[in-house]
């Protein structure tokens, strides 16, 4: 009877909450020893706490036999004792614990109006904290606005298939015919901070036009102003809307900064890695391995641990080698090879006597 719904639940999508997760997932949430050890008889206190303090990570499935995490068990628990909706805002208003945030953001995804999560989730594109994201064989850093962006776009997200969202053009057309509690466009970042009122753009009439014309000429220069220090992102934006700009010139910067480096080292002064990486830095330049000032370093001599090195080795084996040589060649200049003055002088070196005649 533990995995049993709460009796006073209601039905969510038409169905019993539980089975919004895959019954073969719902089953090794089961039996899985985190389900029988810590979420048997707990109350949305319990979840909440639990998530605090125990959730480092979000995820589906890992491993081999596709064990489940933790933040899949607290969202399965969630959806068996179906907490109060003030509890699962509370839980997304969170702003101490970002797990319990992703938790509440995901149990809304999975139970909430279509209004509402737009309406609660839309705001977490302004939290950029990072966020632990297990995969099925290894890990992986994401963001809290990437969580919340793939819950309002992808059809599963960790291993589960989410129900249909209507797009939020069709729940702004819906809320003038008083269908739904979603107002006009979604105030974006670029909307903060440039003050645009683009909720009361539909009230403007022929202003309109002008009003959009300027808003994109003050974006468009933020991006240049971005481009111009040094911003690969805004430089990229600015080619695709077809503007040309003047791309900046690292190679003269840096052959600048090595004639003051020169300059400052005949005066007897000296300049470390770090100046130069901040003097690089503050002029937009990223540096190169090219650009770095390569110090001949000296062969290191050690101590005398072994008698001769491999080098040494070698180098004594190559000198034996042209002594021979050389003698051999002095030997042919002596005497033509095959003759008997020839083959007397080679087996005096090898200590033979000399051939009979």
């Amino acid at each position: 009877m533990a995995n049993v719904t709460d009796p006073l639940a209601r039905p969510i999508h038409g169905t019993n909450p539980q089975n919004l997760i895959e019954y073969i997932t719902r089953q090794r949430i089961y039996d899985s020893q985190y389900w029988k050890e810590h979420l048997f008889g707990c109350t949305a206190a319990d979840v909440a706490e639990k998530a605090a303090i125990q959730l480092k990570a979000i995820g589906g499935s890992y491993g081999g036999n596709a064990k489940p995490t933790r933040f899949l068990s607290l969202v399965l628990k969630m959806l068996q004792i179906q907490p109060d909706d003030d509890i699962v805002y509370e839980l997304i208003a969170n702003e101490n614990f970002k797990y319990v945030r992703a938790l509440g953001a995901f149990y809304l995804r999975l139970t909430g109006r279509p209004a509402d999560i737009y309406e609660k989730l839309e705001p977490l594109y302004h939290d950029f904290r990072k966020l632990r994201y297990r995969n099925p064989m290894d890990w992986r850093l994401m963001h809290l606005d990437e969580l919340i962006d793939e819950l309002l776009t992808e059809d599963r997200v960790c291993g589960i298939a989410l129900p249909r969202l209507p797009n939020r053009d069709v729940l702004v057309d819906g809320c003038r015919m008083n269908t739904f509690n979603l107002d006009g466009p979604r105030n974006s970042t670029v909307c903060t901070k440039f003050d645009l009122p683009l909720n009361d753009i539909g009230s403007m009439g022929d202003a309109k036009l002008d009003y959009c014309t300027k808003a994109v000429e003050r974006i468009e220069e933020e991006l240049n102003s971005m481009a111009q220090g040094g911003v690969a992102l805004a430089r990229s934006a600015l080619v695709e809307r077809g503007h040309e700009f003047e791309p900046i010139n690292e190679r003269k910067d840096v052959d600048e900064l090595k004639h003051m480096i020169s300059e400052k080292k005949e005066d007897g002064e000296t300049i470390g890695e770090n100046q130069i990486n901040k003097a690089l830095s503050e002029n937009g330049i990223k540096r190169k391995s090219s650009d770095k000032l390569k110090s001949k370093s000296k062969k290191k001599k050690f101590g005398s641990l072994f008698k001769t090195s491999a080098d040494e080795k070698v180098s004594d084996h190559g000198k034996k080698v042209r002594s021979k040589i050389k003698e051999s060649e002095n030997v042919k200049a002596d005497g033509k090879e095959g003759t008997e003055e020839y083959w007397n002088a080679q087996r005096a070196k090898l200590g033979l006597k000399p051939l009979k005649e």
